[in-house]
Order: structure tokens, then C-alpha cells, then sequence
């Protein structure tokens, strides 16, 4: 069983998710950002289901504000949203989402979405815990979800989005292999998440600028994915 915030003023909505979700789930309800801040620090969620347009505010925002609190919680976050376009999902996914759920959705896909997350969630909490990955001048520290270049005499924090820590952490766990798009997309976003290549190729130039100054670099190999060298 897991703890469930719901983040959205519609009442259809809350009524909707409740019946699918409480048989398994401890659900709660907020209809504003405020009422949901205030609840995420009375206690402890697993997951955040966050609309994007709420009364008092926008929910990207929201999360763009309160990522490093809900990540040192171990709280995952699920936008649901009226709006389903590209740039949306984009920004969506660069700040950490878990997935992005466009309205109206069959209450049965939204179940098996989110009790896919979840599942997921569980099985990396138990694998062994390495917290610090090194590898030529990176080093990932897991546990403060930061990522260092070693290159100079004194540790220099890489600045890295969620996303970015995330495909960092997957092309240094498998230096010297060639990662496809596919792998990137299941192990990043997971096989439920509607990402397309191009958002990929975002994120992954995005990081290759980050981690030039380390001497590192993220190739492009035609038609299959990308290799990182160290």
C-alpha cells in the first residue's frame, strides 16, 4: 500500500481516482496548491498525482519549487493536465515527473499507469544501496542526487536537472557500452511515459555541454543511441 496525494480542484476527478486507487492506497486529497503544500509537510507520500492548472497557482511551478524537498522525501511525482502538447510533456518530464497523464484518461490505463510507477519505485528502493558511483573524473553520489567533475584540484558540482542526473547516472553505470534510445526511454521515463526521440536528444545535449569542462563526452551513434567516454 502507498500514500497518494491528489492535487486537482475537480471533485469528478477526486471522485474518479478514489475508486480505483483506495481498494490498494491510502489516497488524499487536496484542491489547491496551498492545501497540498501544507499536507506534503505534515506527512510522508510516495506519490503526488499534480494537476498543472489549480486555483492558486500553476502545478510545473509548483514542482520546479518543491523538487528537492519531495526528492529527499522519496516522493515521485505524476502530472495530470488538460493540456497534452509537446512542449508541455518536454518541461514536464526536465523537472523530474515520473509521467504525464493528459484528461481525460481511461480511469483504467490511469491504474495501471500509476501502479506501474509505483512498482517501479519499490523495486529500486530495494536493490543495494551504492551511494557513490566513480568514474574517471565523475562522480555520482546517490543518496544527494548530485553528480561532481574531479577534473581540478577541488570537486566541482556538475548543475543537472533531474533528467540529466538520471541519463548521467545510466551512460556512466554502462561506460563503454552504446545505450539505445529505447533502454534510455524505459530506464529515464519508464514504458508508460509518452516521450518521444526528439525530447531525448534534448535532454542528452543538454548534459553533453554540462560535462565537457570534466573532458567528457556523449557520442552520438547513428540509428541506436549514445555512448559516454570518460
Amino acid at each position: 500500500m502507498a500514500n497518494i496525494l491528489l492535487v486537482d480542484d475537480s471533485t469528478d476527478i477526486r471522485d474518479a481516482v478514489a475508486a480505483v486507487l483506495k481498494t490498494e492506497h491510502e489516497v488524499s486529497w487536496a484542491s489547491s496548491l496551498n492545501e497540498a503544500k501544507t499536507l506534503i509537510g505534515d506527512r510522508h507520500y510516495d506519490l503526488v498525482l499534480l494537476d498543472i492548472g489549480l486555483p492558486d497557482g500553476d502545478g510545473m511551478e509548483f514542482l520546479a519549487k518543491m523538487q528537492s524537498d519531495l526528492e529527499g522525501k522519496g516522493t515521485g511525482v505524476i502530472f495530470l493536465s488538460g493540456t497534452n502538447t509537446v512542449p508541455a510533456r518536454t518541461r514536464s518530464f526536465s523537472l523530474g515527473a515520473l509521467d504525464y497523464i493528459a484528461k481525460p484518461f481511461d480511469i483504467m490505463e490511469f491504474q495501471v499507469r500509476v501502479n506501474a510507477k509505483l512498482k517501479g519505485r519499490r523495486e529500486v528502493a530495494r536493490e543495494p544501496v551504492q551511494n557513490v558511483l566513480r568514474q574517471g573524473p565523475i562522480e555520482i553520489r546517490l543518496d544527494r542526487q548530485q553528480a561532481f567533475d574531479l577534473s581540478d584540484e577541488a570537486p566541482r558540482q556538475i548543475d543537472l536537472t533531474p533528467v540529466e542526473f538520471r541519463l548521467l547516472l545510466l551512460f556512466v553505470q554502462n561506460i563503454g557500452d552504446v545505450v539505445s534510445r529505447a533502454k534510455i526511454l524505459d530506464t529515464v521515463w519508464g514504458q508508460t511515459a509518452h516521450v518521444s526521440a526528439r525530447c531525448v536528444d534534448h535532454h542528452v545535449c543538454g548534459l553533453r555541454k554540462k560535462i565537457l569542462r570534466a573532458g567528457s563526452r556523449i557520442e552520438s551513434v547513428y540509428g541506436v543511441g549514445y555512448r559516454i567516454e570518460l
